[in-house]
């Protein structure tokens, strides 16, 4: 008869209420978080933010060489629940890097119609840099190493914020690299190689609805992530 597993202590953020994207993975992580920490399971990177990571393939671009890595992207997340689900899915499992892409969606009250829920660009570029500074933080704290990217440009025709959101991802992400630059870690800059030549706007052929890419873009951003990090020793 095989003996009973005792399962391992751990840190659980539970749901944050409302409608928040971030709830809708959090039994799936929990879960998975257990077996990862049970087995004591050596992981090389974690990669953490929204769609963008949610829906990359990552294995199949940097995976193989006994390289393990783990996916905790979530569709519709913003930083301020990442911030709150950091140590649940990144401190706790303990990496040797996290990648960190979060923002975008943090822009969307741009396009509130209703005044009190809008929000200008300063104030969401401010809490955007509060939440990924504490994020970092955290991470160091620990002695996992940040990556931060880059948000990407958006094209979404239909969208009459569009121009106003590029600029502010433009913004966001010099904070990014001034942060980086600050806290002597890694920036990953997938903004440049994926503008078009008004240098704010995603090129159209790297994405269907205008933000999320398909394997043309996802392509781009694996070279840009493998050439940065070989740059610093790091192989993935």
């Amino acid at each position: 008869m095989l003996s009973k597993t005792k399962r391992p202590d751990m840190i659980k953020p539970g749901v944050f209420g409302g409608v928040v994207p971030a709830d809708t993975r959090r039994n799936v992580f929990d879960y998975q978080n257990e077996v990862l920490i049970h087995h004591k399971v050596s992981i090389d990177f974690v990669f953490i933010g929204d769609s963008i990571t949610d829906r990359w393939e990552i294995e199949t671009y940097f995976g193989g060489n006994n390289r393990r890595l783990v996916n905790r992207g979530i569709g519709g997340d913003m930083t301020q629940f990442l911030r709150r689900r950091f140590v649940a899915d990144v401190v706790q499992l303990n990496p040797k890097y996290v990648v960190i892409q979060i923002g975008i969606n943090n822009t969307w009250p741009l396009d509130e119609w209703e005044p009190e829920n809008r929000k200008e660009p300063e104030q969401i570029h401010n809490e955007v840099f509060e939440d990924i500074k504490a994020i970092v933080s955290e991470a160091k704290e620990v002695g996992i190493i940040p990556i931060v990217c880059s948000l990407l440009p958006t094209c979404i025709e239909t969208n009459r914020q569009t121009e106003k959101r590029n600029e502010l991802v433009i913004a966001i992400n010099q904070t990014y690299k001034n942060l980086a630059d600050e806290e002597g870690i890694i920036y990953v800059d997938y903004h440049t190689a994926m503008i078009d030549e008004s240098g704010k706007t995603l090129q159209r052929e790297l994405a269907n609805d205008g933000i999320h890419p398909h394997v043309c873009g996802y392509d781009i951003m694996a070279h840009v992530l493998r050439s940065e990090l070989s740059k610093h020793g790091i192989s993935i």
